[in-house]
């Protein structure tokens, strides 16, 4: 009865909202895409790669998950290359990383079903998956019932519950208790994470502490050419100190290039590269920048200028590994709770972010326990944390190799979620 309820009121918002995503979809191109495989009609040619093999169905949401689960979907290709991977997101951002990084190891990519009891049937016909991995925190109910009525086990990877969300699955624990319940197993990043999902729900033996693969990443390409014609062609060389300021939000914008302008004439070839993390907001961040009044460039257009937009998606790991400092952002404002502080420790450069975390505080406080990162919580601080970073070679130096001894010290994690899935595959 739960459930038929759940998917009535799923039902009926789709129904309310449908105006709005219909003029949504007419405007921007990001609500069209994928529309019909949202509702499970996916072309055949799409799954043709997946013949009689064994099918894993990895889900991850956006870009973050999406990286996240490389290091596995790599590492379980080699161990098992019979394995034929689906790969779903929800959004054209994660599609787009899947799509450029995953190459060689994504055998289908699709859009996310929305979790209707007829779309999701129709979805896990097709597939036919041996095992369903779920990447950090969704939770769809009509999928996992399915999947526990057909005895296609349901693991959850690098898992994690913030505070929010607890609450929230505590206070209708009523139904998230059988829903956590069908979970095979779950993979949690911390002993906490492991205790919050045995609290809603997950059964104990089936919750277990495995560690973050966050900190098994690399980057999507590493090759030395590659590298010097991307920083030729936006202007980098040798004598400059370049502060890469990425996955930057709504308010971010404003304040670093305002820290940048009254930096720049202390620091001989400073330079400065965002990188917002939502593509729709490419523009909005030039028309920032040229309200500032700075010299400008854009990535996708070429040319050099102390300011490059990086309007790229893909690209941006890449370009930390040729930043003296590095700020990342969902940080400085609220709602957003930080992102991936390691990809620019991974190059043993110094990160910098904003007071305002969440889901990446644990990892910011061992950065910051290792003298690798600082936080900062408003303007001043920021400034005066990149200006001591920029003056003192030795320190910024220092900084930047704790932050990638934390990286080398806590890796692992992939290796061992791989032996989870495998465990379910047989």
């Amino acid at each position: 009865m739960t459930y038929l309820l759940y998917d009535i009121l799923l039902h009926l918002s789709i129904i309310i909202l449908l105006p709005y995503f219909v003029f949504k979809m007419f405007w921007v191109r990001k609500y069209r895409e994928g529309i019909a495989e949202r509702f499970g009609f996916i072309k055949g040619e799409k799954l043709g790669a997946l013949g009689g093999s064994p099918v894993v169905w990895v889900h991850a949401v956006s870009v973050g998950e999406t990286k996240a689960a490389l290091p596995v979907l790599k590492l379980l290709k080699e161990r098992r290359p019979g394995v034929r991977i689906v790969f779903s997101t929800v959004t054209q951002t994660g599609n787009r990383t899947a799509e450029k990084e995953g190459a060689g190891l994504i055998d289908a990519l699709i859009y996310f079903p929305l979790d209707l009891s007829w779309v999701v049937k129709r979805v896990v016909s097709r597939l036919k998956p041996k095992v369903c991995v779920i990447v950090e925190k969704e939770v769809w109910p009509n999928l996992l019932r399915r999947l526990k009525g057909l005895d296609v086990p349901v693991v959850v990877i690098n898992g994690t519950i913030s505070e929010r969300s607890f609450r929230r699955f505590l206070a209708f624990k009523f139904f998230f208790r059988e829903v956590f319940g069908m979970v095979s197993l779950f993979s949690a990043r911390t002993a906490e994470d492991r205790e919050r999902a045995a609290a809603v729900g997950v059964k104990e033996d089936r919750a277990v502490a495995t560690g973050n693969i966050k900190f098994d990443l690399k980057p999507p390409s590493a090759d030395p050419s590659y590298l010097d014609s991307l920083k030729s062609s936006i202007g980098i060389d040798l004598r400059d100190r370049t502060i890469v300021a990425g996955s930057t939000h709504a308010g971010e914008e404003e304040i670093i290039i305002r820290v940048f302008s009254s930096l720049v004439d202390e620091f001989k070839g400073l330079k400065l590269i965002i990188a917002p993390r939502h593509p729709e907001r490419f523009q909005e961040v030039e028309a920032i920048i040229k309200k500032s009044g700075a010299p400008y460039a854009r990535r996708s257009r070429g040319g050099a200028a102390p300011i490059v937009l990086l309007d790229t998606v893909g690209e941006l790991m890449n370009v930390y590994s040729f930043a003296a400092v590095a700020f990342v952002g969902g940080s400085l404002v609220d709602g957003i709770g930080g992102h991936n502080l390691l990809e620019p420790a991974y190059f043993g450069v110094p990160v910098v972010y904003g007071s305002r975390l969440s889901a990446y505080l644990g990892m910011a406080e061992m950065l910051e326990a290792a003298g690798g990162g600082i936080r900062v919580g408003d303007e001043a601080s920021f400034k005066a944390a990149l200006k001591r970073l920029l003056s003192d070679d030795r320190f910024r130096a220092s900084a930047g190799a704790s932050a990638r001894r934390v990286v080398e010290a806590n890796r692992g994690a992939a290796v061992r979620t791989v032996a989870i899935i495998e465990r379910f595959l047989g």
